[in-house]
């Protein structure tokens, strides 16, 4: 634009509300409304090139934005995107309404600065977002809390009650960091009031649709993170649950990453899922005594434990809320690492299943493979599988040179149970008589199905079969052998291989506890690759 005339400044004064009210301003003059403290500037004519004849409002320290932009459309601009029943009405909302879709936690004053206290802070935020009388039983009215990037600093416990969803911007940028003795974050009733968390749970106010993502819940005493009473259908995604625990420590009962517990065979903690969430540092990743059902663990880590998951430990059944311990909850896609006793141990409880999950150095007392002192995977009571599971511990002691002998095989999976491992491990054939090719585990009744191909290097022979062995553990324990295969190549090579098992005292306890399983071939060398199907019981 082209300034044509540099000319005085006007200044009218007077009030908006009181007689004629604002008067039509001469072009380029200023207006100040004392009363309501506006500024205004007249338009101009229409000859002078002006739009439109009238007053402009200029924004001052004083003006409501949002009763000046009171109007947001979702990308107004976009032709190609329609928000209402047609693309001459767009659903219009408050830019108020909008900005209040997520809350931020600053709105409360936290800043996300380590050396601040958050405690009561947050606390606030949770109750008046959650807690709040007005809009508690509305619910089109939960919001979602933000937490941005930072550490909050809080010394006592969190209490969450129903319908909170709190979501942070990842786990390495939201941290929450507890100092305090008790848990982190524990859950209460809806009857909660703020500064009175409420416990005593019913169908109605149980904990319940929670929502917690993208955040770390740090401890740095041997306490618990995140304690779920009675909690149900909620999502926990993409959190770390962190402690001080380290694997030369001892187990500390009350040191739980994520603690489960139910009031009744009505009110449980139930239809939870737990994804990519990771668990470290604390004596037992996760645990509960009580009858939780159908809580869902999916492509999670447990990471430097003492147990990992452990059901029913210690649990006596008959009791209020323990009348069938944990069942049909599933473990599945998840890694255990650097877990000192089992990684998944369940004693009370049935329908528990673990699929496809890796074990990586546990069971070892953070010693290495060759150093096994536990199972990996323990079920007390029937009905609960391990399926696809893969375990480090199996290529170390099944068939590792290092450790094929004078190394008890404590078993990866023990107890009553049917298992099928993941992957295929594969060995090689040489000839000579009796040769100690790979070892299972054998402590309890149990048959191994090993589902085997043998592929020959020097001469042409494929051999495919099943090898079944047997042990009963009544007495002097015994094994039977039996080999059912197809066979195709040098009809002179068919019978060559021969399978042969013994049991074996490996560490000189006078207890035998291996099986070493012999094979014989006379002219082939070959390759084996196979599979394990257990079945197994530990009626004595």
């Amino acid at each position: 634009m082209a300034v044509v005339q540099i000319s005085r400044i006007q200044v009218r004064r007077g009030q908006k509300n009181a007689g004629a009210g604002l008067p039509q301003l001469s072009s380029g003059e200023l207006g100040w409304a004392i009363d309501s403290r506006e500024l205004y500037i007249g338009n101009g004519s229409v000859a002078e090139g002006s739009p439109a004849v009238g007053n402009t409002k200029i924004l001052t320290q004083y003006d409501d934005i949002f009763s000046l932009a009171d109007t947001y459309t979702y990308r107004v601009a976009d032709g190609y995107l329609q928000t209402g029943s047609s693309s001459a009405s767009p659903v219009e909302r408050t830019l108020q309404a909008r900005l209040d879709d997520m809350v931020s936690i600053r709105a409360f004053g936290l800043t996300g600065i380590a050396s601040d206290d958050a405690t009561a802070g947050l606390q606030r935020a949770v109750d008046q977002l959650f807690l709040n009388d007005a809009t508690k039983t509305n619910e089109s009215s939960k919001v979602v809390l933000y937490l941005e990037p930072g550490i909050y600093s809080i010394t006592g416990t969190i209490h969450i009650p129903p319908q909170a969803n709190i979501v942070g911007a990842g786990p390495d940028k939201t941290i929450i960091r507890n100092s305090g003795a008790g848990p982190i974050f524990d859950t209460v009733t809806s009857d909660s009031t703020p500064g009175t968390p409420n416990y005593a749970s019913t169908s109605v106010n149980q904990s319940k649709n929670l929502r917690i993502e993208n955040l770390t819940l740090d401890t740095t005493a041997l306490n618990k993170g995140l304690d779920l009473q009675s909690c149900t259908d909620s999502y926990f995604y993409n959190i770390d649950v962190t402690g001080a625990w380290t694997n030369s420590d001892s187990v500390v009962d009350a040191n739980i990453g994520i603690q489960m517990t139910s009031l009744s065979g009505i009110i449980e903690t139930k239809n939870n899922t737990f994804q990519n969430v990771r668990v470290a540092g604390f004596s037992y990743a996760v645990e509960s005594v009580w009858d939780i059902n159908n809580n869902i663990f999916d492509k999670c880590t447990f990471d430097i434990l003492g147990y990992g998951i452990t059901f029913g430990k210690g649990m006596t059944l008959g009791g209020q809320g323990k009348l069938t311990g944990p069942s049909k909850n599933t473990v599945a896609n998840s890694t255990f690492n650097r877990v000192n006793k089992q990684a998944i141990y369940i004693e009370q409880g049935e329908y528990n299943h673990s699929k496809s999950n890796k074990f990586t150095s546990c069971g070892n007392e953070d010693g290495t493979e060759g150093q096994p002192v536990t199972s990996i995977i323990k079920f007390n009571k029937n009905t609960n599988n391990s399926d696809g599971d893969y375990f480090s511990r199996t290529k170390a002691l099944s068939y590792n040179q290092d450790f094929i002998n004078n190394v008890a095989y404590i078993p990866e999976v023990e107890g009553n149970s049917i298992y099928t491992q993941g992957y295929h491990s594969v060995v090689s054939i040489g000839q000579g008589t009796g040769i100690k090719t790979f070892r299972l585990p054998g402590s309890e009744h149990q048959s191994y199905d090993i589902d085997y191909l043998i592929t020959a290097t020097n001469f042409e022979a494929v051999r495919s079969g099943t090898l079944t062995i047997t042990q009963e553990n009544f007495g002097t324990p015994a094994l039977t052998v039996s080999d059912d295969y197809n066979y195709s190549g040098n009809a002179t090579y068919e019978d060559d291989i021969i399978f042969n098992a013994t049991l074996i005292d490996e560490d000189s306890d006078l207890t035998n506890e291996t099986i070493s399983v012999n094979i014989t071939s006379i002219n082939l060398i070959a390759e084996m690759k196979f599979t394990i199907r257990c079945k197994q019981s530990n009626i004595i």
